[in-house]
């Protein structure tokens, strides 16, 4: 059994450099890329309906950099001070050195996986 078409679900690359298409070449694979998630910001009128705290909370997971401005836009809107006591968990180093635009990176704050 051969393998044809393969489904990437993330928006396609715009260069040509990206190793999806070398596959596509290498195996003569057609690859379709479709974006499955799409991280949309919440109003912070939707957000207090959640009646949510984020000063309830001891840390925040990060899958995404759009993730990272969503939540400090909330709560610069919300005027919620983050303490400095706060942890933050990211899915890659990427995501938790892009961290640095909102907070002081600290080792003993940020954590994230080795593998994604």
């Amino acid at each position: 059994m051969k393998i044809k078409k393969v489904l990437v679900s993330q928006p396609k690359p715009a260069t040509e450099k990206s190793p999806y298409f070398d596959i596509a070449e290498k195996f003569g694979v057609e690859i379709d890329f479709r974006p499955f998630f799409k991280v949309e910001p919440l109003t912070s009128k939707e957000f207090r309906q959640q009646k949510i705290s984020i000063l309830d909370h001891t840390a925040v997971v990060f899958t995404s950099r759009h993730a990272i401005n969503h939540f400090f836009h909330l709560c610069e809107e919300l005027r919620v001070a983050i303490p400095e006591t706060m942890k933050y968990f990211c899915v890659t180093e990427a995501i938790a050195v892009y961290l640095q635009k909102y907070i002081v990176y600290r080792k003993r704050k940020i954590f994230f996986g080795q593998t994604g």
